[in-house]
């Protein structure tokens, strides 16, 4: 894992860099190969911000093949459903190929085997390796719906699952540590004093956090943070992963 960190002014200027380092990466994967390219989403109010910067990048959107790295058990439409968000920030803007997560299904179970499906029949069936992938994480840790004592941390052979989240009284469906082991680029995008410790004890501390965890594997993983974010991170870190 080659592991970087920029530190950032302001939320503002880390979405536009942000944004500027997804397509990057995308026009990246499309020159290594023919055909489609996979761009994974999180939820949370810092990614929304950079979503609404991608669709002035110069990019063929018509290769990518945008998924959810998790979405709640709620319908599409639902206010805190990811899905809306990502095609109210910028989805509605591009010509991209939008895989929602079937939450209209039955069960939750089902639709994180429908979405592995897709996956296989788009990208084949051998281990695939997601091109970018944008994570945020939470105050207790969490990335994705990857929950700190939950079952899906366990999970080593699918690629996404449903996820019974008791804190939250809810199913969450969520990418697992296999997917983002394998990932070819992950970001994580984090604002805000209050995300400053958690950030600290996920890159410096010795944390059993999920959001370290899932950095493990990935061939490249870049962290977006402003000033305060970053407030407890040591000067010779940062100048070690600059």
């Amino acid at each position: 894992m080659h592991l970087r960190v920029r530190v950032i002014d302001d939320a503002d200027t880390l979405a536009d860099l942000a944004a500027t380092a997804i397509a990057r990466a995308l026009r990246g994967a499309m020159l290594e190969r023919d055909g489609p390219v996979s761009l994974f989403l999180s939820g949370g109010s810092t990614p929304r911000v950079t979503y609404t910067r991608l669709p002035s990048q110069e990019l063929d959107w018509n290769r990518v093949h945008v998924f959810l790295g998790d979405e709640r058990w709620v319908h599409h439409e639902h206010a805190d459903s990811n899905a809306r968000m990502a095609r109210e920030a910028f989805i509605e803007d591009i010509e991209a190929t939008f895989h929602i997560l079937p939450t209209h299904y039955e069960s939750p179970h089902d639709a994180a085997e429908h979405y592995e499906q897709v996956l296989a029949e788009l990208f084949g069936s051998e281990q695939f390796r997601a091109d970018v992938v944008i994570l945020g994480i939470g105050a207790d840790g969490h990335t994705a719906s990857l929950f700190p004592g939950t079952e899906a941390l366990d999970e080593t052979d699918r690629l996404y699952v449903a996820n019974w989240v008791p804190d939250k009284e809810m199913w969450r469906l969520s990418a697992t540590f296999r997917l983002l082991h394998h990932a070819s680029e992950v970001m994580f995008l984090a604002t805000g004093e209050s995300k400053a410790e958690v950030v600290a004890a996920i890159l410096e501390g010795e944390s059993a956090y999920p959001a370290r965890t899932a950095m493990e594997g990935a061939a490249t993983v870049t962290w977006f943070l402003d000033q305060p974010a970053a407030s407890l991170l040591s000067a010779d870190f940062l100048a070690e992963h600059a």
